[in-house]
């Protein structure tokens, strides 16, 4: 899943290992910088070897990928349940009722609340239509992504994507000034029905693009499909994805697109539209004690001074996150979601609709349940967020130094193994301390995006919990790969780094 997938997602942008693209160029991950608009003139390679068939089954196999789809798909609605201004955020029906009622609380719930609108539907399309707009017609550099597993070609990406970011905040901006907070409080009161249209249009596009891969391709070459999603099994390759690089005609290349655009942004509005939720309340709370004008009378201002620290931290903190990974695109194509993933439903959905809305819930808790923080409090959360900004930073950043210039004055100092196959793998600074360092960097940056609710429900945690599995499953999945791929240099590795995340700990 994305981060995020951002990349995000879920957001993966650091392979298991530091290595030098010179010395091995087929290497993942990083933000090495991009190869030239180029193609190998290696022959083209046969088909029966281009889309071997998937052996290796993850996330519980074939047999289970429709109740995976099915509970990924329930879980905005599920914290939904879990988390509402009428209930709470505690669950107590789940003690005060007997559980042969829990299905009454459901479906009463169900009942009271707007789970779709024609409104929402329209919404979600015409979002995606604004960004599929602004790819195309924003100015844009042109990089080429990894050599792809047919030897000759490299695909072209755009790098525009913070440029996109930019327009849409000023766009958001431009509405706030004219009509006011209505059209964010809109966004926040429709939240369910807005995440019922994202679920239905990610799911609907993986479909699509399922049946789409079958489609022929003129020439000699076959499409090419994803080695983890060309299985057979129609549910499972669904879900994994089939196509690894689906594009549409005028080059739109739709994997890519949405990694961390719609859904990244999405994220950024919904976190903006929670708070003016919460601005409003507070204002229109105020100015009901006194002979104030209510906040709606002032269209921009008033409504942001309502807004408290604790949701000033959650939307800052998460909006640098989005800001660093559009600012550094260029990162994710090397990242395993564009190399190595098919586009199914998976990354879709992961990209349009578990992005935006499970990891914005610390805002929409915020928004009708406030916490006040002290100002200690404050400053330790920021220190937090900036020590693992620095682990995550400095990890990297060291990283991809030694992938560009492993012997450069930048690196002379790390200490390194070199494998049978010509790789270098560090054992010294940051990747001496353990094996996925950036990895409990960016857990140590999600916590800091939690405790900012408080302690009064585990639902604003729900990120933290989903972020922990999400990264120790990738590392497996590194751990995997490196495995068959350095063998027994691997072994020699990690008897040098034993540590996977945190030193004695894990």
């Amino acid at each position: 899943m994305a981060k995020k997938t951002a990349t995000a997602t879920a957001r993966a942008t650091a392979a298991a290992v530091a290595e030098p693209a010179k010395t091995d160029p087929s290497a993942g991950g990083g933000t090495a910088k991009a190869p030239p608009l180029a193609a190998s003139a290696s022959p083209s390679v046969p088909p029966r070897q281009l889309n071997p068939v998937t052996t290796h089954f993850e996330f519980m196999g074939p047999h289970m990928s429709p109740l995976v789809m099915l509970a990924m798909a329930a879980v905005p609605h599920l914290l939904v349940l879990a988390c509402n201004p009428t209930d709470g955020c505690t669950a107590r029906w789940l003690t005060s009722t007997p559980p042969q009622q829990w299905g009454s609380h459901v479906a009463n719930f169900v009942a009271h609340t707007r789970l779709w609108s024609g409104d929402a539907a329209a919404a979600v399309v015409g979002w995606m239509c604004f960004h599929a707009a602004l790819y195309h017609v924003l100015p844009a550099r042109r990089v080429a992504g990894t050599l792809l597993r047919d030897g000759k070609t490299r695909l072209e990406y755009p790098l525009n994507g913070f440029a996109d970011l930019v327009v849409t905040l000023a766009a958001v901006a431009a509405v706030t000034a004219v009509y006011g907070p209505r059209p964010l409080l809109w966004i926040a009161d429709s939240y369910p029905a807005i995440a019922s249209a994202a679920v239905a249009f990610s799911s609907a596009l993986a479909v699509a693009l399922y049946v789409a891969s079958f489609r022929k391709r003129s020439g000699s070459q076959p499409i090419l499909l994803a080695e983890g999603g060309n299985s057979g099994w129609p549910f499972y390759d669904l879900f994994m994805g089939r196509e690894l690089n689906p594009r549409l005609p005028g080059g739109l290349d739709l994997k890519y697109f949405c990694e961390l655009r719609p859904g990244m942004i999405g994220w950024v509005v919904l976190n903006i539209a929670f708070a003016a939720r919460q601005g409003v309340d507070a204002m229109t709370t105020a100015s009901s004690s006194s002979s104030s004008s209510s906040s709606q009378q002032h269209p921009f201002f008033a409504w942001v001074l309502g807004v408290s620290p604790a949701m000033w931290l959650v939307v800052s903190f998460q909006l640098y996150y989005v800001v660093d990974a559009l600012w550094n695109e260029a990162a994710i194509l090397t990242t395993m979601d564009i190399t190595t993933d098919g586009f199914g439903f998976m990354l879709s959905y992961g990209d349009l609709a578990w992005v935006p809305f499970t990891f914005s819930v610390q805002a929409r808790y915020l928004s009708f349940r406030p916490v006040a923080l002290p100002a200690a409090a404050v400053v330790g959360l920021v220190g937090l967020k900036l020590v693992g900004l620095w682990v995550f930073r400095g990890a990297n950043g060291e990283k991809n130094r030694f992938r560009t210039d492993p012997d450069g004055p930048a690196c002379r100092h790390l200490k390194y193994i070199r494998t049978e196959s010509g790789s270098r793998l560090l054992v010294s600074g940051w990747w001496g301390v353990a094996r996925h360092i950036n990895y409990t960097g960016d857990l140590t940056m999600a916590l800091a995006w939690c405790l900012p609710t408080g302690f009064g429900s585990p639902v604003p945690y729900f990120y933290m919990l989903y972020f922990t599995v999400l990264l120790v499953h990738r590392e497996r999945r590194d751990e995997h790969k490196c495995r068959a791929k350095y063998g027994k240099d691997w072994d020699r590795y990690c008897r040098l780094v034993p540590y996977r995340f945190l030193p004695y700990v894990y």
